[in-house]
């Protein structure tokens, strides 16, 4: 018995049903493995690596104060406010960052879809798919203001303990509170 290819078979029955939204179920998926994945390469090992450099920094320049001659006391006082300070701003980013991912994941995962495409060599790709997304939620008007109060507290603990201390003490001691802190948020949702 020979089969004829261009005859299509009559035994092939259609499913009575509609089928399964899978696909979009898997769009979802994918959306929030790449947000995830943006997550842990562009935020959580940054903050990892200058949260270690900045605490590192900070705190040599403490101890070469100290053995200067500084008063210890006043010296890691001004220091734990500085690195408690950094520490608040650091997990209230950490805690927007962890807002998005958990209710718009589409934002990192477009993020991580323009680096990759940017990292190798696909810039026309970029420019075709559009611009970025851009996300609203409530309270969306209030974000540039909330960082804008975060950056103007960074910069007058700065200028504040600088003399105290040293400006680079100051500078790098909020920083090591900032990436320490959004580093430990955040670590914690990629390794789930």
């Amino acid at each position: 018995m020979k089969i004829d290819p261009t005859k299509k078979p009559t035994n092939l029955r259609r499913p009575a049903l509609p089928m399964p939204k899978f696909i979009t179920v898997k769009k979802a998926e994918q959306e929030q493995q790449q947000a995830q994945r943006y997550l842990k390469n562009s935020l959580v090992y940054s903050s990892a690596l200058l949260g270690l450099i900045s605490l590192i920094l900070g705190y040599g320049t403490v101890i070469y104060l100290i053995i200067k001659g500084h008063p210890m006391t006043v010296l890691l006082t001004d220091s734990l406010i500085l690195l408690s300070a950094g520490l608040v701003l650091g997990v209230v980013q950490g805690g927007y960052q962890h807002y998005l991912f958990k209710f718009h994941p589409e934002y990192f995962a477009d993020k991580m879809r323009r680096t990759q495409m940017r990292l190798s060599g696909q810039i026309k790709k970029i420019k075709k798919i559009g611009d970025p997304i851009r996300i609203q939620h409530r309270g969306r008007w209030s974000v540039p203001y909330v960082y804008l109060a975060g950056w103007c507290t960074l910069f007058g603990l700065v200028v504040f303990f600088a003399p105290r201390m040293n400006i680079l003490s100051a500078i790098f001691l909020v920083l090591a509170g900032f990436y320490n802190a959004r580093f430990f948020y955040l670590k914690r949702l990629v390794h789930k």
